[in-house]
């Protein structure tokens, strides 16, 4: 039976739309709505789009070397403001940088699997280059302007051969598709000086954790950044984090199940997109999918608002010339503790106090513990941290300073099943416990970026025992009432012996 008319047309109409994606790929490029926040964020002259495996960074990453290219975003209409938002009018020389010529064979330049070649329209090539290798490193592009662009690949591999190979080109952008030694960083992007040029990563952190220190500057906040992010001090750099769920075109169970082949610091960074340290996790028993809950908890008003029954505690490790660091736990009567916000700011005291006034919304803390080195006085002024944490109303007790003891309790609590959880709002401390790491040459961490891991382990130590308030205050009571009649007693005798 012949198809209908109807049937033949739409056939027809599906068969030219193919060939137009198959000759014309930029232009059916479809971002899923964090890859649409990385184009976006292109006035940034870095970005980094730090993501899990099958995130789509590097689909997105060659939709961007093409449009620097070709000189827009074609897949946007003419009159889109983000068509050409950050790319210079005119022909442009960038490089892509990879481990080695299978990687960039593989992701860019191959007929077959290859994305950027994918993208890039055919009656726009000039011409493919290659090198002695075979290897195809230079692409030459038509941009809009009727210019010839450049795109040029090089590889880590070649980099570590010949160290002064990338010091002698000047690049209009750099992409950066997997994590690449600091060295090879910094002879490349010498050459973004004289263009005024821009670069973008798109990596899964699984090595090379100086591009989190380029990115994050030091004494400001750390964050999985899910929507991105930027600082007024550094603004030129922009950080976002993707998981392998916020791809559209991936089925959550299948990331489950490859999810589970993990241990908790590879799912760190190969699911969720966040920092893996190779010197030795001191809490590999950490697991986001275990401890960290996205859900408001059962009975609770908002997630920074535990019930009225909860136990409340604070920790606190401040600090004179790095962030101040603060954890807020809540323990339930069932016995579960929840650490609910935290604080990491470079403030003023009397500010930091207003912070964690407005976090406790008029609760009185069972524990307020602050680290022992709040009590030291200042040898110019004599006043000390804590007389400050007193005076703007906070009874702030010395923390225990066990280490050693501290880490082994806060291991014990972590393997307890249904015991720890930390709100996904504390993205400091869940990024510390990816890069929280063992010192090689001593039998102790790692001394830096350990501030919430400090009250962690000292919230282990105090204990996070869920208190009977109501009883505790019947026995205060009582314990004032015996009090004042003891002070009383002496005077009755003396006035019975007078009245005698």
């Amino acid at each position: 039976m012949l198809p209908s008319p109807e049937e033949t047309e739409r056939l027809e109409k599906l068969r030219r739309l193919r060939e137009l994606k198959k000759s014309y790929g930029i232009y059916a490029y479809s971002p899923s709505p964090k890859q649409k926040l990385f184009h976006a964020a292109a006035h940034h002259k870095h970005r980094y789009l730090r993501t899990g495996n099958r995130f789509g960074k590097s689909t997105c990453g060659s939709a961007e070397d093409c449009s620097f290219a070709l000189g827009a975003r074609l897949w946007l209409d003419k009159d889109d403001p983000m068509r050409h938002l950050g790319i210079p009018r005119r022909a442009t020389k960038g490089v892509i940088l990879v481990a080695d010529w299978d990687k960039a064979r593989e992701i860019f330049t191959s007929p077959e699997t290859g994305k950027l070649m994918a993208m890039l329209p055919k009656d726009r090539i000039e011409a493919c280059i290659k090198n002695q290798a075979g290897e195809v490193s230079i692409i030459k592009v038509k941009n809009v302007w009727g210019t010839i662009s450049t795109i040029e690949l090089d590889t880590v591999r070649s980099f570590m051969a010949n160290p002064l190979g990338g010091e002698s080109s000047q690049w209009d952008w750099i992409h950066v598709d997997e994590p690449i030694p600091e060295a090879m960083w910094k002879a490349y992007s010498r050459g973004l000086m004289d263009t005024k040029g821009s670069s973008w990563f798109t990596c899964t952190p699984i090595s090379e954790q100086w591009i989190n220190k380029f990115f994050l500057p030091p004494k400001m906040m750390k964050s999985s950044f899910d929507n991105g992010f930027s600082w007024e001090t550094k603004p030129e750099c922009w950080i976002m984090t993707g998981s392998s769920y916020d791809n559209p075109t991936l089925d959550a169970s299948e990331v489950d199940l490859y999810s589970k082949t993990l241990s908790p610091a590879e799912r760190a960074s190969r699911i969720y997109g966040l920092p893996k340290n190779s010197q030795g996790l001191v809490y590999p028993e950490f697991d986001q999918e275990k401890h960290v809950y996205t859900k408001l908890p059962f009975g609770w008003k908002d997630f920074d608002e535990p019930p009225d029954n909860y136990t409340i505690r604070v920790f606190i490790d401040p600090h004179p010339r790095t962030p101040h660091a603060v954890q807020f736990w809540a323990t339930a009567p069932t016995g579960q503790s929840f650490c609910y916000a935290e604080i990491f700011s470079a403030v003023y005291i009397k500010d930091l106090c207003s912070m964690i006034h407005r976090i406790l919304k008029g609760r009185t803390p069972w524990q307020i513990c602050v680290d022992p080195i709040a009590f030291i006085p200042n040898p110019v002024n004599g006043k000390c941290y804590a007389d400050e944490f007193i005076e703007n109303g906070l009874n702030v007790l010395p923390a225990p300073k066990e280490l050693s003891t501290g880490i082994q309790k806060a291991k014990q609590e972590l393997i307890r099943p249904e015991n720890l959880f930390f709100c996904s709002s504390c993205s400091e401390t869940i990024e510390e416990f990816y890069s929280y790491c063992w010192d090689k040459d001593k039998e102790k961490p790692v001394d830096k970026d350990d501030h919430m891991m400090e009250d962690f382990y000292r919230a282990c130590v105090v204990g996070l025992d869920w208190v009977d308030l109501k009883r505790e205050e019947l026995k205060m009571e009582n314990f004032q009432f015996q009090d004042s009649f003891m002070d009383l007693s002496p005077l009755s005798s003396s006035l019975s012996n007078i009245a005698a």
